[in-house]
């Protein structure tokens, strides 16, 4: 992801590691300060393989922290049985500052995703 500091993002949040295998992993709690009220964009990029027996979706939710709400989501399709190193990127929008948390989870139990690592950032561009 070395493209993104040439564009100087503020991080919001990130992390590396995750191995999805049927269960759905939440994140921890982080703030969101800057929002699309301050300008620019909100982004969510991915980077991830997988390892299925059929079609299944990786799905991404933000979720507000304090009522639980769905904020953005981001779905993935994947129908082979390997998917090699790819990467996703999408907007997503965040009015409201707040705490935040990001929920992974697999459309159905069939494989393994493995999230090589992710990033949601806020940048003038």
């Amino acid at each position: 992801m070395s493209s993104l500091a040439q564009r100087h993002p503020h991080i919001l949040t990130q992390g590396q590691g995750i191995h999805l295998s049927g269960n759905p992993i939440q994140s921890e709690n982080f703030s969101v300060q800057k929002t699309l009220r301050d300008g620019g964009k909100i982004r969510f990029k991915i980077r991830y393989s997988a390892e299925l027996q059929g079609f299944c979706l990786l799905e991404v939710f933000l979720i507000k922290a304090q009522k639980g709400t769905q904020t953005a989501s981001m779905t993935i399709p994947n129908g082979g049985t390997t998917a090699n190193v790819q990467e996703q990127e999408r907007e997503f929008s965040i009015w409201e500052p707040g705490d935040y948390y990001l929920f992974f989870k697999m459309s159905s139990n069939n494989g393994t995703f493995s999230i090589e690592e992710y990033q949601l950032y806020w940048s003038t561009s």
